[in-house]
């Protein structure tokens, strides 16, 4: 099981709105085959595990392992448990169960009402962990919400006025490159209106894997904005316009109802600040530079958190952290492809 989580992470990033995904069939305890989900609309993983086998012959018998419950409905690719009930393999063990109400038992109830012995719950909280932006979306109705900031190490995060319009570094390259793979990671990243005019962002991963985020702008757009690097690519950025201040929890909904499972918060402070302050985060990242300034603008600040990690990027320090864990209970129905 833990080769499936392993293979699983390689689709992150790239498989929304479906979750991540591993599994290998094994025979006479050697591994056969393995496959993993790379992007919504092909292959499942267990699909790919089983035709990637040239001989179909060794899977008479063989058993298959998965890190999520195998689907048992039609959506752009066939149902897996279907699959697997017709190869020739005679035992199933299930990582998680899966909580979409789509699914939620149903292909564990298909394959066994087809003579398949199935075990599940192994490495349960591990699978459920991988997946945590899909179970996120499904049982808590919003996307999982990651904040992330730098600062001086005076705490400060912006200067209080420029003359160009670009970012102003606080950290070193390093840095800089891991927060590009935070952005490939996540579905979506948000960022207010005023960073937007001020920085004129690209909010790409291009120092990463150039797979880049959906970009959201909250704020009312004006013509100017057209003009900007980030509108330049009208499939990139969006905004979310409300007619009046909304609040975080307004601006999650917003994401949840356009299908966005994982969203990176990236400033300015004001923005940030709103999610903080209505203790609506799951994961922080700071990155805190030695740099001091004499003044500036104050970065965010946190009231509410349960586990840190420091990890150094030079003279940089990245704090990580997370906040206190609530319980799920399932409430909506979605059909990832």
């Amino acid at each position: 099981m833990q080769r499936c989580l392993d293979l699983a992470k390689n689709g992150l990033g790239t498989t929304y709105p479906n979750p991540l995904v591993g599994c290998v069939v094994v025979k006479d305890n050697v591994i056969i085959s393995e496959g993993w989900h790379y992007k919504a609309g092909e292959r499942h993983a267990e699909a790919q595990a089983i035709n990637g086998l040239k001989d179909k012959k060794l899977l008479a018998g063989a058993t298959l392992y998965v890190s999520l419950e195998p689907c048992n409905h039609y959506g752009r690719t066939p149902p897996c448990a279907h699959l697997i009930a017709d190869s020739g393999i005679t035992k199933v063990v299930v990582g998680a169960k899966d909580a979409n109400p789509v699914v939620n038992g149903s292909g564990i109830a298909y394959l066994q009402a087809n003579g398949i012995e199935v075990i599940t719950d192994v490495l349960c909280h591990q699978a459920e962990a991988l997946n945590k932006r899909f179970f996120t979306f499904i049982k808590k109705q919003r996307p999982y919400i990651i904040l992330k900031w730098a600062e001086t190490s005076n705490g400060y995060s912006a200067p209080l006025s420029k003359d160009l319009k670009r970012p102003v570094w606080i950290t070193t390259p390093e840095s800089r490159q891991h927060v590009h793979k935070l952005r490939a990671q996540e579905q979506a990243i948000l960022i207010g209106s005023a960073t937007l005019r001020q920085d004129n962002p690209r909010l790409t991963a291009k120092d990463w894997n150039n797979i880049n985020p959906q970009a959201f702008v909250l704020g009312q757009p004006k013509i100017s904005d057209e003009a900007l690097t980030l509108f330049k690519d009208p499939s990139h950025a969006q905004w979310i316009n409300p007619k009046q201040q909304w609040s975080a929890h307004q601006i999650a909904q917003h994401l949840y109802k356009n299908g966005i499972q994982s969203v990176l918060v990236e400033g300015g402070t004001q923005t940030i600040q709103s999610f903080i302050d209505q203790d609506l985060w799951d994961e922080c990242y700071i990155y805190r530079s030695s740099v001091k300034w004499q003044s500036g603008i104050s970065g965010p600040r946190l009231k509410t958190k349960t586990t840190k990690a420091s990890v150094s990027f030079g003279q940089d320090q990245l704090h990580h952290l997370l906040f206190k864990k609530e319980t799920f209970s399932p409430k909506v129905s979605i059909q990832p492809s």
